[in-house]
């Protein structure tokens, strides 16, 4: 894995200025250091360009779906160890990473992760067929975790209220773009290429892990004992990662916003009844062509 230089990240951040997003094909990105030096076509076009392996496994997931989550199991399955890793995906975060060439020093199977939507994947991943895992969150949680990632996060140029980042949402003017285009897009993909994608549900996640553990683990083809896929969903837990697990924003800022709560329905101490309503029927509308069975119920990890 990449070394990242921790003070050269608190460089830049604390001189870091918020930008307007910069805006590709009529979606909203958030200004990284990489979009701002190359400007944003560039970088997808490198990213697309991106010699793949095919052992390649990419983690795609649209913002706060549970990507640290699933990319820790991952990890630890293709490490065959049940510790948290000392890197974080931060380290191979495509839309990130300045110099992409830095990918070829890995070595396989590389473990790579975007937000990105499928079509700005790298094109020889989808050529070669190589794995692909995606990770889908209720839409309603996801947007009252990424409110509160962006009021913290200075590459997304946020400084406004609840209501404000409800408004954006519901405008498809959040960074990355629409949900509902995101995961559309990745469901299309789920049927052009059978057998290439493994999609897991932050919900079930909740309620089996050590089943969508196993089931992870049959998909890369990892042999495991029932004792290491309990370790692993013990180590992976919410409140584990969260005591445990390296921050990278609060070694960079002093304040985390990764690890926040992790709960299933916490959108039901932010959404008004109004808003859960325009909500209900703008997901009803976009949403009613999808085989993705999503659950928005209340349940807290213990």
């Amino acid at each position: 894995m990449m070394d990242l230089n921790l003070e050269k990240l608190k460089e830049l951040r604390n001189t870091m200025k918020p930008i307007p997003l910069p805006e590709y094909e009529g979606v909203r990105f958030p200004a990284f250091n990489v979009i701002r030096e190359k400007g944003i076509e560039k970088a997808i076009q490198d990213i697309t360009e991106i010699q793949s392996r095919k052992s390649d496994i990419m983690i795609c997931t649209y913002p706060k779906s549970g990507t640290h989550w699933v990319y820790e199991v991952t990890n630890m399955l293709i490490r065959n160890k049940t510790d948290l890793d000392t890197v974080t995906k931060v380290s191979t975060m495509l839309e990130v990473i300045p110099d992409l060439s830095v990918l070829d020093a890995l070595p396989s199977p590389r473990l790579l992760n975007t937000h990105y939507s499928f079509k700005y994947l790298p094109m020889q991943h989808i050529e070669n067929r190589c794995k692909i895992i995606h990770m889908i969150r209720n839409p309603k949680d996801v947007c009252v975790s990424f409110y509160y990632h962006a009021k913290s996060d200075t590459f997304l140029d946020f400084t406004g209220t609840w209501d404000d980042f409800f408004e954006m949402w519901m405008s498809d003017k959040c960074p990355n773009g629409s949900w509902y285009n995101y995961e559309k897009e990745m469901e299309q993909a789920e049927k052009d290429f059978p057998g290439m994608i493994f999609n897991c549900y932050f919900e079930e996640m909740k309620k089996d892990n050590t089943g969508e553990i196993q089931r992870l683990a049959n998909f890369l083809g990892i042999p495991c004992t029932e004792k290491i896929i309990e370790n692993i969903a013990e180590t992976t837990s919410f409140n584990h990662m969260q005591k445990n697990k390296l921050d990278m924003t609060e070694v960079i800022s002093g304040k985390g916003f990764i690890y926040r709560k992790g709960e299933i329905g916490d959108w039901k101490n932010h959404f008004t009844v109004a808003q859960n309503e325009r909500f209900d029927v703008q997901y009803t509308e976009r949403f009613k062509d999808s085989s993705y069975k999503l659950s928005f119920e209340q349940i807290k990890e213990t």
